[in-house]
């Protein structure tokens, strides 16, 4: 039993707005870890992804003929290795390979007892506690719960290396299963698709320990042997480069980008590293934010070895994007400031950098956050792939020198502590899990940086969107492919936007007597909130904590903001705005209930995922002969509670 976890990893929650949550550690204790980063897979024998290679790579990448198998499918010699002449315009994915304990402590439960974060929301009787904390699990796993189910199953990329015993207790695990199907199948699934780069994430790592070889090192020198094996049998893969801290760390510890150097020192890796084509270097992503600030003698160690560190981090302010930093993750923008509320109308205009040490460096991302993604309006989500469109949208009037996608397959995730004041209730609590009984264990956990499937921000393909995020990866990058400089090909899905969703404000008429006393409006109209508000006689109705701009934060009731599916679709039902002559009120009824009907607002959907995790209620005050709605918690003591009209986000 790994009961214990001695090693910390700082982890720099990227640059929250208003006040969403801070960034501490990952603890293998069985706790709760105040991490930001989260993590990824596991071990599985399901390999139902396609391991063979792909029939041809990316159309700008050139690969000479006497290096693949020769036409009788005879492949080339070991002592003729692949050359692959990449194209000027380098496509890379941010790829995790965390999963060892993760992936370890899932497959030792009965596969009726594998649960994931969506799971959880999903069903009216699972709460967080039940993926492992009930199992005594938490130590196990170092707290790591999935936030879906990878195609290929919970796989992982660790095994000990040959010349070394495996480590004992708490650092011990199992080598993983099927690694060099794993590694075959996501080379074939990127090449395929058009990435010719993955940049491996080692963030949380400063200094080398037996638990940070676990995940972050030996994983790296894994993808690094098992992609040169193909290339070695004529089989094309992406290149590989580290994303690692290059700060100080305290006497004693070993600094954990001089074991990526030695591995980028290692001849038999040449060909796979990532190379500026240019220069003929390597290159290393360095972590470069608060928590991690670059060392400069590190720096000029990484510069003399001949490799090329660039700073990189996310949610960047254009300052740091100005002086050089590379952003993995920027939030699409509104007024110069992070919006999380992604439309089809509007434009991402995500920020970049344009003087990078390689040049200019953009980022797409299928979802991203902006404080912790299982709190309202605090995570852009992937809108059924809206998300992605609209950040490839600038990258095809760009077209940077390096594109990073974000992301690939992080899928696990730690809970965090909730730092919000308990009086909040439901409020304060993860979306769709207001209800939890307060005595469970995980009833006021956070997530940071996704939640299930609907916030997740990976691509691979998983059980729960069997594929789609990986299509739509593919359509982009045919796109982006073709050097267009706007998304103009109407038969590739990444240009058929849809309808996104409405953002649903709410408004309460002033009184003195209480928020639920006076005539509540809902509009999906920004105009109309503005006239209503600038009157006086009305006042908008905040979000809790956070407000993306056109929003107000702060709000501590559940009469609050929420979004609707912007069209019609499986498990969807529309909602109209009523007036009784009397109140305003909500209905699912096209003829409002005999009263007057206003217009739709949008449909909610009569399932609960992370797509659309919170329930919408009506409640009625019948003395004051008011409706209102409550989001995600039920109606307030002496009011009346009606049927409930779906679930929204």
């Amino acid at each position: 039993m790994r009961s214990l976890f001695p090693w910390i990893a700082l982890a720099s929650l990227i640059g929250c707005a208003s006040d969403p949550s801070s960034s501490v550690s990952n603890a293998k204790d069985g706790s709760v870890a105040d991490s930001s980063s989260d993590a990824a897979d596991a071990v599985g024998k399901d390999t139902t992804q396609d391991p063979t290679p792909p029939d041809a790579p990316p159309s700008d990448v050139s690969i000479p003929t006497d290096a693949v198998e020769e036409a009788d499918g005879t492949p080339p010699p070991a002592d003729g290795p692949l050359v692959i002449q990449y194209p000027d315009k380098r496509v890379g994915i941010f790829y995790l390979a965390w999963h060892a304990f993760a992936s370890d402590t899932m497959n030792q439960l009965q596969p009726a007892d594998r649960f994931t974060l969506e799971d959880v929301v999903r069903s009216p009787s699972l709460h967080f506690s039940d993926i492992l904390a009930k199992h005594n699990l938490l130590g196990q796993a170092a707290s790591f719960h999935y936030h879906q189910k990878p195609k290929l199953g919970f796989y992982c990329l660790y095994r000990k290396r040959p010349s070394e015993p495996a480590y004992t207790e708490p650092d011990y695990v199992p080598d993983c299963a099927d690694i060099p199907a794993t590694a075959s199948a996501h080379a074939s699934q990127l090449w395929s698709a058009g990435v010719d780069f993955v940049y491996m994430d080692i963030t949380n790592f400063g200094a080398w320990s037996p638990g940070a070889d676990v995940m972050g090192l030996r994983p790296v020198e894994v993808l690094l042997e098992e992609w040169s094996a193909l290339r070695k049998n004529g089989i094309p893969t992406p290149q590989i480069a580290a994303w690692v801290p290059a700060s100080a760390v305290p006497a004693g510890q070993t600094p954990m980008f001089q074991r990526v150097l030695e591995l980028y020192a290692n001849p038999a890796f040449d060909g796979v590293l990532l190379t500026q084509q240019a220069s003929g270097k390597k290159i290393l992503f360095v972590v470069d934010n608060g928590g991690f600030p670059p060392d400069p003698g590190h720096l000029a160690t990484i510069a003399a070895a001949g490799v090329i560190p660039v700073h990189l981090w996310g949610n960047l302010d254009p300052g740091p994007l100005a002086n050089g930093v590379a952003g993995w993750m920027q939030p699409c923008t509104r007024g110069g400031g992070f919006t999380t509320i992604v439309r089809p109308g509007d434009a991402c205009q995500q920020g970049y950098s344009s003087n990078t040490a390689i040049g200019t460096v953009l980022s797409v991302s299928a979802s991203y956050q902006v404080g912790y993604a299982s709190l309202p309006f605090q995570s852009s989500g992937k809108m059924g792939g809206l998300t992605l469109k609209k950040q490839f949208e600038t990258a095809f009037g760009v077209h940077p020198d390096w594109l990073l996608v974000n992301e690939w397959n992080e899928h696990i995730a730690q809970p965090q502590p909730n730092p919000y004041e308990p009086a909040l209730g439901s409020l304060r609590r993860s979306m769709g899990e207001g209800d939890v009984p307060g005595g469970d264990p995980g009833a006021d956990w956070l997530w940071v940086d996704g939640y299930g499937t609907g916030f997740a921000r990976d691509l691979e393909p998983t059980e729960q969107d069997n594929g789609a995020g990986y299509d739509l990866l593919k359509s982009c990058l045919n796109v982006y492919r073709s050097g267009h400089g706007s998304c103009d090909l109407p038969g590739e899905a990444c240009c058929q936007l849809g309808a996104g969703m409405n953002v649903v404000m709410s408004l309460r008429g002033k009184s003195d007597g209480g928020s639920m006393t006076t005539d509540h409006v809902l509009t999906i109209s920004e105009q109309e909130r503005d006239t209503l508000v600038s009157s006086g006689s009305w006042a908008e109705v905040c979000n809790p904590f956070y407000g993306p701009p056109g929003l107000c934060g702060g709000g501590t009731t559940v009469d609050g903001p929420f979004l609707l599916f912007g069209d019609a679709g499986a498990d969807r039902v529309l909602i109209y705005r009523c007036y009784s002559g009397a109140d305003h009120f909500i209905s699912t009824d096209p003829g409002c209930e005999g009263r007057v009907v206003e217009g739709p607002l949008g449909w909610a959907s009569t399932v609960r995922t992370t797509e659309a995790p919170r329930m919408l209620r009506r409640c009625y005050n019948a003395p004051a002969i008011v409706h209102f709605h409550s989001v995600d918690e039920h109606c307030p003591a002496g009011m009346q509670e009606e049927a409930p009209f779906g679930y929204v986000r």
